[in-house]
Formats: structure tokens, sequence, C-alpha cells
């Protein structure tokens, strides 16, 4: 929690990625979120990279959490210890906070592993595959803007993909068509069945719905349970799995910004999918909603 400010503070970052297949975890790190309390309990404070004497195996990997446990190494961020490459776990799992299965235009999320666009697929380049590209020793001069027509998808990989809204009636189409505002497969023609993000919510800011405006514990409904995709919480005896970010306690101020400074603020990424964040003050008090 941070103390109120009397002016909001915003940041947006679009990031472009060329390649899928891996799921996708963000969270503040600096001031740390209240969804970082579990940061302070074992394994997470007794995790840390790279390896060394007295940390290894679980305790020192960096890995997605799987089937509810040995989450330790899944939320990793900057020591600040001045040791260049040094992570802790002292997040613990706030990357783990989120709202699973909602999509452009639908009035309810379902929770499922539905992460539009997200399978096997892969790209080429100029028709060439990545591992055609290692062979013959080519690079890409800005694989973030890549000339017009020369990256799409490679259709063998696609065939698994199901790419629909899930709901039967969205009642808003997705609205960013410009490759310039999309952050994955750019030059797939919007709306086409090559544009595999298209009911993702970056297509369309604000007209997704969250379960929780806060995320919540492994991104899925109470009762879910551990899912696919990144669905994911080891409980503690702090939160659990299915528990709302909106409703966790208060705690006290973890920094306190006056208007007008220029506060000093952390975000990190363990996997990208694309999309963009945004940073912003809640009001004091007030309920979060949105």
């Amino acid at each position: 929690s941070t103390a109120p400010a009397k002016r909001p503070i915003m940041r947006q970052l679009a990031t472009l990625l060329l390649a899928s297949g891996a799921s996708g975890h963000a969270a503040l790190s600096f001031p740390r979120p209240r969804n970082a309390a579990d940061g302070s309990l074992a394994p997470w404070t007794s995790w840390a990279y790279p390896c060394d004497m007295t940390h290894s195996g679980a305790n020192c990997s960096i890995s997605f959490c799987e089937h509810g446990h040995d989450c330790q190494g899944s939320c990793p961020i900057a020591a600040r210890s001045g040791v260049k490459g040094a992570l802790t776990a002292s997040n613990g799992q706030a990357c783990y906070w989120f709202s699973n299965g909602c999509t452009v235009g639908c009035a309810r999320c379902d929770g499922s592993s539905n992460h539009v666009g997200h399978g096997s697929q892969r790209f080429l380049f100029k028709g060439m595959s990545a591992a055609a590209l290692r062979a013959r020793n080519l690079s890409i001069e800005d694989p973030f803007s890549p000339p017009p027509g020369a990256l799409a998808l490679n259709q063998t990989t696609a065939k698994s993909l199901a790419i629909a809204p899930n709901c039967a009636d969205p009642k808003t189409a997705p609205t960013v068509c410009d490759p310039r505002l999309r952050t994955a497969n750019t030059q797939a023609a919007c709306g086409s069945k090559e544009d595999v993000y298209y009911y993702s919510p970056w297509r369309a800011p604000g007209a997704a719905p969250v379960i929780d405006a806060c995320g919540m514990a492994g991104g899925r409904f109470p009762g879910q349970g551990v899912g696919g995709a990144g669905a994911q919480f080891q409980n503690s005896s702090v939160m659990r799995q299915g528990d709302a970010g909106s409703a966790l306690p208060r705690g006290p101020p973890a920094a306190v910004w006056r208007a007008g400074d220029s506060p000093e603020v952390g975000w990190t990424v363990m996997a990208n999918h694309g999309g963009g964040y945004a940073y912003r003050l809640g009001g004091g008090g007030r309920a979060v909603a949105g």
C-alpha cells in the first residue's frame, strides 16, 4: 500500500513479442506490493539467485509454479544488492495475482486457461524458422520492428489454437488494429485467422472484464483450484489460491509520495506475452473496482 497522493501518476509501456508459447506474469516490485506478503515466509526466504554454497536446487532455480508447490523461484526480483544479476524471492508470489480467461467484449471472465493467442505457435522471418536463422548465422537487425511482410505466423505450429472470445455474444469488438500499437504478431491482418491475439484484452483496453481489480491468487475463481498456463499458486499461512487481491489486509505504507515528486517505482515481468501496463494510485479508503 502507499500513502494517498493528490495527483495521479501513470506510466504506460507497450512491449513487443515476436515468439510466444510462454505464460505471462508480472508484478510491482518497488514499492513492495501488499500481495507480496508471502515473500517474508519460507520457502521464499530460502531462495536466492545465482546458486551458491547455501542455495541449490529449487532454492536457486527460476521456474514457473506448477501444481501449487515449489513456487519459490517463480517471481524473482532484483536483489538491489549491487551484485550484478543477483535476485531474491522477497516479492513472494506477487506475479501470480491476475484474472484468467478474460476476453474483449464479454461481461465475465471464466477463470479458465483460455490464454488467447497462446499455444505452441512460432513465427517465420522471411520464410525461415529460428532454427534456420541460427544454422545460417543470421540475425534480425530490428526484431521488434521487422520490415512489413517479413514476419509471418508459421501455420504448421498453430493448428491447435482455438481463438475465440469466451462468451457467445461479445458486446465490443477489438479496436486496436494499428501494428504499431499491437505488441505481438503485429504483421497479421487485423481480425484474420492469423491474428491469434485478436480477442486479448490489450486489443481493446478497458473492454475486457477482470475477476478482481487487484487480481486473484492463481488467477481463478475460488474453488476452481490450480489450472494450466500459469494459473497456479502455493498456499501459505497468509494467502491462499482463490483469494481476492482487493480483500488483502492493508499494511503500513510501503512508500510516502508527495504531490509533484517523481518517485522511484519498479516493475518486473517473469514472462511476456504482449500487452502493456500502467501505474496508478488508488484512492485511500475507497473501494477498488474496474
